[in-house]
């Protein structure tokens, strides 16, 4: 779950909803960013899935009674987290090998698990080597720097969606999350560092240019305010909270 706190509410959202704006973003992105090619739909489909473990953890969310509020994605109990991280990879490969490497590639490139010293992530880390290693050699003669290449766009995808939902609509550079104030780090040749911004409340812009046009993407959220948890309790005030849509426009800057 990504959290937002407000004063008088949490802003949740859904990690494969955030992954579904993913997936919108990389359908818009030009040509010379996501090549077309017999991968290409598989390199999108991972960019839509990669979160999809998420689900079964974000039907129920917990609370965290240390921090008074929603556990997120960052401070989410790790047992049950790698659960579903190898739950939805599983999924993800089902759907497509391909699309299953990318994943894997992205859950193994998180620092607290390439570098964990606890013995469940170490496992989970090695796991995920040996499920990269099988699909490799299901899908012999891939190119690797068309991997990378994919692999990175799904990084991207995944922060540019993420600072969406991070960050208050309309926020200033000095309001955003900590983790956007000096930009989008990418590893894309020809692409450099990013730079997302919020031009209204409504449109986000990005420089360098990333989209073939000005497109609206949507992402689903729920609004449940501090008043209804502490009445009814927090499962109960999220579950009767109503859905609501954020619609977003992006445009190159």
């Amino acid at each position: 779950m990504i959290i937002r706190e407000r004063q008088d509410s949490f802003v949740l959202i859904r990690q494969h909803d955030h992954a579904q704006l993913s997936g919108q973003i990389a359908e818009h992105l030009l040509p010379a960013w996501l090549p077309p090619g017999v991968d290409r739909e598989a390199a999108a489909l991972a960019i839509t899935q990669h979160d999809r473990g998420w689900r079964y953890l974000d039907h129920s969310p917990l609370w965290d009674q240390e921090s008074d509020s929603p556990y997120s994605f960052i401070n989410y109990p790790l047992g049950p987290k790698l659960s579903s991280y190898r739950t939805g990879l599983d999924e993800a490969e089902a759907m497509d090998p391909y699309a299953g490497l990318l994943c894997s590639m992205h859950y193994a490139s998180f620092q607290q698990i390439r570098y964990a010293n606890e013995a469940e992530t170490a496992r989970f880390y090695k796991e995920e080597l040996l499920r990269q290693e099988r699909i490799h050699h299901q899908l012999s003669g891939l190119d690797a720097k068309r991997v990378e290449r994919h692999f990175n766009l799904l990084k991207l995808c995944d922060s540019l969606s993420l600072y969406v939902c991070l960050n208050e609509p309309g926020a200033s550079k000095d309001e955003e999350h900590p983790w956007y104030r000096e930009g989008i780090e990418t590893e894309i040749a020809g692409l450099g560092d990013l730079t997302a911004r919020w031009a209204n409340e409504d449109s986000v812009t990005v420089s360098p240019s990333l989209f073939q046009t000005e497109f609206m993407g949507s992402v689903t959220l729920k609004q449940v305010s501090k008043q209804a948890i502490k009445a009814q309790g927090f499962e109960a005030a999220y579950d009767i909270a109503p859905e609501m849509t954020q619609n977003i426009i992006f445009r190159n800057e």
